[in-house]
C-alpha cells in the first residue's frame, strides 16, 4: 500500500530541495552513521529486552513516563513550578506505570 502523501511530496521534495546538490561532510555521515546504527541496535535490544521481562503492556506502558520525565526536566532545569493537582497527576501516572509492571508473584501476594 502507498502512502498518498509520499506519493505527493516525493515530486516537491526532489524540485525544492534538489538532494542531488548537497554535500555532506565525513563528520555528519559519521554521526548518521553512529546514529542509525549504534543507536537503533540499543533501542532495539532495550525494546526486545523489555518486551521478554515486561510483556507487552507493561513495555507499552512505559511511554506514559515520558510527561513525568518531561516535567521533572523542566522543574530541574527551566525552573518550572509544579501544581498540586500536576503533582497528583504525576503521582496516579507513575502509580499506574508501577501497577502494570509488577510481576504477576508481586500482584498475587500482595
Amino acid at each position: 500500500m502507498v502512502n498518498s502523501r509520499a506519493v505527493l511530496l516525493i515530486p516537491v521534495s526532489l524540485l525544492v530541495d534538489r538532494p542531488w546538490t548537497l554535500a555532506p561532510s565525513m563528520p555528519s555521515n559519521g554521526a548518521l552513521l553512529c546514529l542509525s546504527v549504534f543507536s537503533t541496535a540499543i533501542a532495539f535490544t532495550i525494546y526486545f529486552r523489555l518486551m521478554q521481562t515486561l510483556g507487552s503492556i507493561g513495555t507499552t506502558s512505559q511511554a506514559y513516563l515520558c510527561v513525568p520525565i518531561g516535567v521533572g526536566l523542566g522543574i530541574l532545569f527551566l525552573a518550572e513550578s509544579l501544581s498540586p493537582t500536576a503533582l497528583g497527576g504525576l503521582v496516579c501516572v507513575v502509580a499506574a506505570v508501577v501497577a502494570m509492571t509488577l510481576p504477576a508473584q508481586a500482584k498475587q501476594a500482595g
